[in-house]
């Protein structure tokens, strides 16, 4: 299926579901303009099309044992192509693209256990056929992830309208302990839909709709899940994504983490146990867009002392899921 050509009414729904995943198609439709018929039939033919997906982020420590980790990958010239498709195939790798700068290949490693992961890093990546070299940093903690950018299209009433719509925003101190069986379940039910309804999932995990409605509420608010629309940047009319290794002294670590993670170019950041301190991960709409950003002027821009910048030329893994 040919993907769909997407008008600014597609652009103002990805917008809104953004700043609600799991809002009904009515509360869509007022904050819209729109019916809730027209914006199901649109939502249906992004989402049939492969366009868009609404899934679930789930927190770090619930996925799997131990820190995700940064890999950058040189290779043989002309088997990038080939080890990323083969990092891709793998089920420990959240995102996978070939890149231009740092490295031929820019990925995430998150293995089920501290050892997997060190097991993957030290033998089995190394071991890759056309693998030349491997620079590897730990991601400390995650200072906000993809469910946090918005594509700027809503007004400030529009926003308001949809405050309290399920939005799933991340807990300051998410809750760490062990998830029940049915938490477990429904997160697993969940991650692929996170616009699925308490009906279905109620028949999915045979309980009442109301305990279902209970179980989504809980870890919604505890920010272990967080439901966010996947999309290629590019449809959006971002064309150039960057991954940005970021240094700055010490005493301004706070201040500069904050005023990245604020800035409307910022898709992903994390704090890493390297010389660069930021893995920061930016939405650009071109190429000068990116280059007003490298030259600073935002705030915390003067606190910077390394810098470092890739291209992300090919993305073949997003979320754990592989693109076609």
């Amino acid at each position: 299926m040919e993907d769909p050509v997407i008008d600014d009414f597609d652009l103002d729904l990805i917008a809104a579901l953004q700043t609600a995943p799991r809002a009904s198609f009515d509360v869509l439709a007022r904050v819209l303009d729109s019916s809730a018929r027209t914006v199901a039939r649109r939502y249906a033919r992004l989402v049939d099309a492969g366009t868009m997906r609404v899934i679930c982020e789930t927190e770090w420590s619930l996925l799997a044992e131990g820190l995700p980790a940064t890999v950058w990958i040189g290779t043989e010239p002309g088997r990038a192509p080939e080890v990323a498709r083969a990092l891709a195939a793998r089920a420990d790798t959240p995102f996978v693209s070939l890149a231009s700068g740092a490295a031929d290949i820019f990925c995430m490693l998150h293995g089920p256990t501290r050892a997997d992961t060190t097991r993957a890093l030290t033998t089995e990546l190394p071991a890759l056929p056309g693998v030349r070299t491997l620079r590897t940093e730990w991601m400390l903690r995650r200072l906000t992830s993809t469910s946090a950018w918005r594509l700027p299209r809503l007004t400030s009433a529009q926003i308001t309208a949809l405050a309290g719509q399920n939005t799933g925003v991340p807990a300051v101190h998410p809750r760490h302990t062990p998830l029940s069986g049915l938490e477990r379940d429904t997160a697993a039910a969940l991650r692929n839909d996170a616009r699925m309804p308490f009906s279905t999932l109620a028949r999915t995990l045979g309980i009442t709709e109301s305990r279902a409605r209970r179980t989504v509420a809980a870890l919604l608010e505890s920010g272990l899940l967080r439901p966010r629309v996947e999309v290629d940047p590019r449809d959006l009319g971002y064309a150039v994504e960057a991954v940005l290794s970021i240094g700055c002294r010490p005493g301004a670590v706070q201040r500069l983490a904050a005023s990245l993670a604020g800035h409307p170019t910022t898709r992903f950041l994390a704090l890493t146990a390297a010389a660069s301190l930021f893995t920061h991960v930016g939405l650009f709409r071109d190429e000068e867009h990116l280059a007003d950003f490298l030259t600073g002027g935002f705030e915390g821009s003067d606190d910077i002392t390394s810098l470092e910048c890739s291209l992300q030329l090919e993305v073949l893994k997003r979320y754990w899921t592989p693109r076609p």
